[in-house]
């Protein structure tokens, strides 16, 4: 079984998207749909002229693909831990980010991150997820699994 399995609904579902995971994961880490509710997403795919500063092009088929598996995969869908309270923590708001979501940003502010942490070479960002949490890719974002690389190159 997989972890996501074997926990139940505690950990977020791998992404399971070819889709999804070879359009989007081929600029960056194909988060999982949870992190964020569908209203998100959908503003998300709506500004792809200007995604990051870069202009994305998806054919339709592929967006709608993209689209329907967000939605159907979004936080407010999702029974797990983190999701649910990702949910709770936004109070209505629909983010255009997951480093803006309320639960996370909390999350990223303990007081065992080092300060510089997000601005070391080896992370760059809070986007960067894998860069430190080392099961990300299959939902399992727990503290146990977090090494904060030690490059200080910034």
């Amino acid at each position: 079984r997989n972890s996501y399995e074997h926990n139940g609904k505690r950990h977020l579902k791998p992404v399971d998207n070819p889709t999804y995971k070879e359009i989007c994961g081929d600029c960056h880490f194909a988060y999982q749909p949870e992190l964020l509710p569908s209203g998100s997403w959908e503003k998300i795919l709506a500004g792809l002229a200007d995604h990051n500063g870069e202009e994305i092009e998806i054919d339709q088929e592929s967006k709608k693909i993209i689209s329907e598996y967000l939605k159907a995969n979004s936080a407010e869908y999702s029974s797990a831990k983190w999701a649910v309270k990702i949910v709770r923590s936004l109070r209505g708001q629909t983010p255009m980010r997951i480093t803006d979501v309320p639960y996370i940003r909390h999350k990223h502010e303990d007081d065992d991150i080092p300060a510089d942490a997000f601005t070391r070479k080896s992370v760059g960002s809070m986007s960067n997820c894998i860069a430190c949490h080392t099961t990300a890719e299959n939902g399992i974002y727990d503290d146990d699994d977090v090494v904060i690389p030690k490059w200080l190159y910034l």
